[in-house]
């Protein structure tokens, strides 16, 4: 039985229509890059490249070769593991099958007593041992944006509690912001990279996103360039807004999301070697009334599963990245919004799920919604592993031996296999009616209240000696002192 990536929700000729919309969008408008050495990569790709407008564009039959000969085996090097932008073909397989992660980039918190403040190192902290303490999510993003230090430092100091705060989960951050930061970036790398024994890459890449529409835009290329010619990795992201920075039609909007999605692929090929195609699927409508970008609306569901039936016509990789949900505070209106995001792009077969624990779009996070999404992520994740079709699960002789009448809660059978295909709640209720009132009437966010207290009070992980953090303190004083002071 299978569950994730089962879902085509176009037919051919819609995906043909859609492959050749990207196409010649790709060929007549192209994309203004606004860095010379990445104009050169994509002159030598063989694009038409007019240096005075920062302008490549890429001819159709170019892009059909090079859709024709992508590989369908995944690429794998070293470091691909550290970013949800990289297309790591391991990624499912560490993960049973999808990859959760929580957090990533919000500049405010939002406490148990439900205030929003700015977030803070301590409350970074306490949201990345919170994290790392829940079982349902493989890595961890970077749980915060800190506002109470220079917001120049900010990259240095996430990379920091990031590393040192998550013991049991991958965990780190790819924010840049400032150029000037890459060396001090890479001597931290360096010294955890060190003190692990592992390649430089684990601990050093960068994460930054095209300007939609049609833009990379030269702050951004120039980090991506930065990190590439040290032989280091950069992911680069998309996000179209329909109605905004894209047509307000679906298919429009979809048209623009595989152009770029080539795009990068192409950046991936021509700097990376990598020749896997990877789709990406983070883009949603523009709110007319407000002129928000919204998550948890159907037409970014819409998005999510027509960018998997492109990504099977490629043979690529999908990404259907954030499941972030519009929510002022945790409970149904963002636990509906965030699995209107989840099981789609479980559907359309998404490698992997972040921004678990994030209210409003993004702007906070929460200790309860990180508590109540992990509740949610264990269940989807039984969800998607499905059931086995065998003799010894079909159970003819055990339903036989019971009969009519009977009941199969004493059998072996029943003790054998229930613990595997029986998914077990933590924090939802189970019990009934009367015996929840007599226990007190707790709510799912009650009890998750409570489980964050108890973590943060008994979970005490620390990732890195105190030589190591000693050292990494000292690179962030120093860059305090040439960048800041």
């Amino acid at each position: 039985m299978k569950i994730h990536n089962n879902a085509d929700i176009l037919n051919l000729g819609e995906k043909e229509a859609i492959h050749n919309s990207a196409l010649q969008l790709l060929q007549d408008i192209g994309l203004v890059v606004q860095n010379a050495e990445l104009l050169d990569v994509f002159e030598n790709f063989g694009a038409l490249v007019d240096r005075n407008r920062e302008r490549a564009c890429f001819p159709k039959r170019i892009l059909e070769k090079f859709v024709a000969e992508a590989s369908n085996k995944p690429d794998y090097e070293e470091g691909m593991e550290c970013s949800c932008l990289f297309p790591d073909p391991t990624r499912t397989k560490r993960c049973g099958g999808i990859e959760a992660t929580a957090g990533t980039y919000p500049h405010l918190w939002m406490d148990l007593e439900g205030k929003v403040q700015a977030h803070t190192l301590k409350t970074i902290e306490q949201a990345t041992i919170l994290a790392d303490a829940l079982p349902a999510y493989d890595r961890l993003g970077a749980m915060g944006v800190p506002g109470d230090i220079s917001p120049l430092l900010g990259p240095l100091y996430m990379r920091l509690l990031a590393w040192k705060y998550a013991e049991n989960k991958l965990s780190g951050c790819g924010e840049v912001r400032d150029i000037r930061l890459i060396p001090y970036i890479l001597e931290m790398g360096q010294i955890m990279a060190d003190y692990k024994k592992v390649s430089l890459r684990r601990y050093t890449f960068a994460e930054v996103e095209t300007i939609a529409p049609w833009q990379f835009a030269r702050h951004e290329a120039e980090i991506f360039v930065e990190f590439w010619k040290r032989g280091l990795l950069a992911g680069v992201g998309s996000m179209i807004s329909a109605g905004g920075t894209g047509p307000a039609t679906l298919a429009g909007t979809l048209a623009m999301m595989v152009a770029e999605s080539l795009f990068i692929n192409i950046l991936y090929h021509q700097c990376y070697g990598w020749k896997k195609l990877y789709m990406q699927a983070n883009s949603s409508i523009l709110d007319m009334r407000l002129g928000m970008f919204p998550f948890g609306r159907p037409e970014r569901s819409l998005l999510i599963l027509g960018m998997g039936s492109m990504a099977k016509y490629y043979r690529a990789f999908l990404w259907a990245s954030s499941v972030s949900n519009d929510a002022k505070e945790p409970g149904a209106e963002a636990g509906y919004q965030t699995m209107f995001n989840v099981l789609p792009s479980v559907f359309a077969g998404s490698l992997g799920l972040e921004c678990f624990g994030i209210l409003s779009g993004g702007e906070f996070n929460s200790p309860i919604q990180l508590v109540l999404d992990n509740e949610m992520l264990s269940a989807v994740k039984r969800l998607n592993q499905g059931f086995t079709v065998a003799e010894e699960q079909l159970a003819v002789e055990t339903i036989k031996e019971v009969g009519i009448g009977g009941m199969f809660t004493g059998t072996d059978h029943t003790v054998k296999h229930f613990r595997q295909e029986f998914w077990e709640p933590e924090i939802y209720s189970r019990e009934g009616y009367n015996s929840w009132l007599n226990s007190g009437r707790k709510t799912a966010i009650d009890l998750a209240r409570i489980k964050v207290e108890d973590t943060l009070k008994n979970h005490h992980p620390c990732n890195m000696d105190e030589a190591t953090e000693k050292a990494l303190l000292a690179v962030i004083a120093k860059a305090q002192i040439k960048l800041v002071s």
